[in-house]
């Protein structure tokens, strides 16, 4: 088994934190589902945020879901984090966020 992590309990508002190690703009992530069949399904429905900016929610039970930022929609962060409102266990294998930076918090860009 391919090393995963995971919430400590099954209850509602389970997150996943991920800090950048800096502030970042952020184009896209991409986050791999856990491979196991029968903990696949419990993404599904899980919101991926960028400090307090959704960036999507997850949809179905695929081994990886893209979350890509329209160009004009300028995101900065710190950290991102998985959020789901299911009363169930949170399981991830890989988390990628792709983006640009550090920068200093007074050199953003809109």
């Amino acid at each position: 088994m391919r090393t995963h992590s995971h919430t400590n309990s099954g209850a509602a508002d389970n997150k996943i934190w991920i800090k950048l190690g800096g502030l970042f703009r952020v184009y896209s992530v991409r986050v791999w589902n856990i491979r196991d069949s029968s903990y696949k399904s419990m993404f599904s429905g899980t919101n991926i945020y960028v400090d307090d900016t959704l960036i999507g929610t997850a949809s179905g039970s695929w081994g990886f879901h893209d979350f890509s930022l329209p160009e004009e929609k300028v995101v900065y962060g710190v950290q991102g984090y998985s959020s789901s409102a299911r009363s169930d266990y949170l399981f991830l294998l890989e988390v990628q966020v792709w983006g640009n930076g550090p920068y200093n918090s007074t050199d953003l860009f809109n």
